[in-house]
């Protein structure tokens, strides 16, 4: 689930250039937890529509209907689809996004998994690692 994050900023994901933009420029602190008086806790991008959810949810806890406007599906897809703007909607994005520095290819940002993963097990998990023969 964490690579996921990833993957939705390489060159191939059908996401508007500026929502990528916001996944390489963004941190671990640049996510906020929304949903959680209606028990549907979910984390997203920290903008000021999740700002906005968040300061209903204090006036109005559970009431979905309040909040609703904000977290429809519809807004998600016209940020990611057409106009780009990482403000206007909640979507979900986790505390990963702070390890997505760039917009690589998928390919290669799978060969930069497997290298990242041999060289941790190489180096780091060598003591740990007994051999059968």
């Amino acid at each position: 689930v964490l690579n996921l994050w990833r993957f939705m900023a390489t060159k191939e994901a059908p996401i508007h250039p500026n929502i990528k933009k916001a996944l390489v420029d963004g941190d671990e602190k640049q996510t906020t937890l929304v949903m959680r008086s209606v028990r549907n806790t979910e984390r997203v991008y920290k903008n000021n529509a999740a700002k906005q959810v968040r300061e209903i949810e204090q006036k109005k806890p559970g009431d979905f209907m309040a909040f609703r406007h904000l977290v429809r599906g519809e807004n998600y897809r016209k940020s990611f689809q057409e106009t780009g703007d990482a403000e206007s909607s909640v979507w979900s994005c986790g505390q990963s996004m702070a390890l997505i520095d760039d917009v690589p290819t998928c390919k290669q940002l799978v060969e930069t998994i497997v290298k990242d993963a041999e060289r941790v097990m190489t180096k780091r998990l060598a003591g740990m690692i007994v051999s059968k023969l």
